[in-house]
């Protein structure tokens, strides 16, 4: 018979969330408690009546911890553990690339056995993921020229919010008629092909103004069946919407933005209330229409191949405007091109 107290135990622990094989055991105790037999228990739950007799005799021994299943396999080796972790952790962070057959190969010229299952369960205990490679220009980067550029760029940003001033970004971006691989939902055993189509001669090339802080996020998209020249930079810049407050345009260092033509203007803009501001070298980070032209190439335009240069255009334009529409923006002047 059961005390007071590990009953009390028993139907606390009866309200806990547990495993189906921990509430049959409650069971087989509050069964035999009242009376039952071992062999009436074990019919009544389809066990064997030695598997009630073991039950019963580890509860009298044990007590409530006789309940859960001893853990099967040799105690957690906590100090392995943490060498694995750590040992894992000073690879991943190498500059390379990893499969867990590597990994595997890796930990056992340190003197750590396991095979490749067992290091991706580490793996995924550490928040790993098996992810594709990106590209970084960080290492060519002047980390003081950035940092400065950051605290420009927040001021920038404030006085924009404030409504002292109107900062665009201005880029271009290529279109080749079969766009770069992404991604798709399919059905199992099927897999979306895109036809391929020859890139000369076809692209089509676009240039954007957007200007992502203050009262009316805007982005402004001219295209074009040709590459851009510093003519129509300079077009394109007079051409946004003129204000009271100064229009400060961020661009990078691109061969197009920096050349004789564009110097020589700059004068002639700052009179006009445009001022140039240029990014650090290898600081594509700073930029930020690199996120909308990577949103628009890659997510506005599910039609992956044109046979065209008339329908990729079409296609470019429209996914742009896509983008454009989910700004929350005001009713304002649209971007009229110049002459």
């Amino acid at each position: 018979m059961l005390d007071d107290t590990t009953r009390d135990e028993l139907r606390a622990l009866r309200r806990a969330d547990l495993p189906p094989k921990v509430r049959e055991r409650i069971e087989m105790v509050a069964l035999s408690d009242v009376g039952w037999s071992a062999p009436r228990i074990a019919d009544h739950l389809g066990r064997r009546p030695q598997t009630v007799r073991d039950l019963l005799r580890s509860f009298n021994a044990r007590g409530v911890a006789a309940l859960r299943p001893f853990a099967s396999g040799p105690a957690p080796d906590a100090e392995r553990s943490d060498r694995v972790v750590s040992a894992l952790g000073e690879m991943l962070g190498e500059r390379r690339t990893w499969t867990s057959r590597q990994l595997a190969e890796a930990l056992a010229g340190r003197g750590i056995g396991m095979g490749p299952r067992q290091v991706r369960r580490y793996l995924k205990r550490m928040g790993a993921r098996y992810r594709r490679t990106g590209s970084t220009l960080r290492h060519k980067q002047d980390p003081e020229k950035a940092e400065r550029a950051g605290r420009v760029l927040a001021n920038l940003k404030d006085k924009a919010a404030a409504g002292r001033l109107r900062l665009y970004y201005l880029d271009e971006c290529g279109f080749a008629p079969t766009l770069p691989t992404a991604c798709s939902w399919a059905l199992a055993g099927d897999r979306k092909l895109v036809e391929y189509e020859a890139p000369q001669g076809r692209r089509v090339d676009a240039i954007a103004a957007y200007r992502p802080h203050g009262p009316a996020p805007r982005l402004d998209v001219f295209t074009a069946e040709r590459t851009w020249d510093a003519y129509d930079l300079l077009g394109f810049l007079r051409a946004l919407p003129t204000a009271k407050a100064p229009r400060v345009v961020v661009l990078d260092n691109a061969g197009l933005h920096t050349g004789k033509v564009v110097r020589a203007a700059k004068p002639r803009l700052a009179r006009e209330g445009i001022h140039l501001y240029y990014l650090p070298p290898y600081s594509p980070e700073l930029n930020e229409p690199e996120p909308v032209f990577r949103q628009v190439k890659y997510q506005e335009m599910p039609r992956r191949s044109y046979t065209t240069r008339v329908g990729l255009r079409e296609a470019v334009e429209e996914a742009f405007s896509g983008y454009g529409r989910r700004l929350p923006r005001k009713p304002e002047e649209r971007l009229r091109p110049a002459a």
